[in-house]
């Protein structure tokens, strides 16, 4: 039994509640064959039901005290790793050594939840599915469509190699210690015809970054002495739409309209 309280510096909430480690689980649908990379275990509380039904574990954990005690409960199982490592620095080429690609879990830390998502934008030949526990605000952001509340930047990224679909909302008193929002989980898969090639454009993500800076105003205000009418026309692109009534196919567009440009 871990017997240590959450460390709010790592932003932990340790999932607890049984109908919702159960449906994580329903969605996962582990089977004996799946290699798995679980982010963040914790506790281990998840942990605890992967162990027995996959055929490789990877558990990668930045508190040490968590890493003691899952490495004392799962000392003698072979198939299981702990790694100590904050997965932001975390080489990630490690696991290619490996039977990748694997199947990537975790409630996530709050206070650095989208970075490891973007992260992962760039190991996408690493995953071949992953269904993560994130706050429901960033859920959102990484599931939205054009026009949608919540469209930006993130999901735009994210959008761009993988499928995302929110699955099921979490209460806070599911955690320990309850956090002051709700939670949500989410499924990324790997798109087959990705746009991998957007983001390895230079230009694309400064746009987004530019658009989503100033998601009220229109296009053209936003590249105002930049991009001139004829060429608006000649993107196809209406310049009078705000950011968030714009698709990704546009906004590289207009990266490969700027090119090199210097301002």
């Amino acid at each position: 039994m871990y017997d240590k309280p959450a460390k709010k510096s790592l932003g932990q909430h340790f999932l607890h509640d049984a109908y919702f480690l159960n449906q994580m689980l329903h969605y996962l649908a582990p089977q004996q064959q799946d290699a798995f990379v679980e982010i963040g275990p914790g506790s281990g509380c998840l942990t605890d039901h992967l162990v027995s039904q996959v055929g490789c574990l990877t558990a990668i954990e930045l508190d040490r005290d968590c890493v003691a005690h899952l490495k004392q409960k799962y000392e003698g199982m072979k198939h299981v790793s702990v790694i100590e490592s904050d997965f932001l620095t975390f080489d990630c080429h490690q696991l290619a050594e490996r039977s990748a690609p694997f199947r990537w879990v975790g409630n996530l830390p709050y206070n650095v939840s989208v970075p490891i998502l973007l992260k992962l934008v760039d190991h996408t030949t690493l995953i071949q599915d992953a269904l993560f526990l994130v706050q429901k605000e960033v859920s959102q952001r990484c599931c939205a469509q054009v026009g949608e509340k919540h469209y930006g930047r993130l999901g735009i990224v994210l959008q761009c190699v993988f499928s995302v679909s929110q699955v099921c909302e979490v209460p806070p008193e599911a955690f320990s210690p309850p956090p002051k929002v709700d939670s949500a989980m989410f499924i990324l898969k790997p798109l087959e015809d990705s746009k991998a090639h957007y983001l390895q454009h230079p230009q694309f993500s400064k746009v987004l970054t530019r658009c989503f800076s100033h998601r009220r105003k229109t296009m053209r205000k936003i590249f105002q002495g930049v991009i001139s009418d004829d060429q608006w026309d000649a993107l196809g692109v209406d310049s009078q739409l705000r950011p968030e009534m714009i698709h990704r196919d546009l906004f590289y567009r207009i990266a490969c309209c700027l090119g090199d440009h210097k301002e």
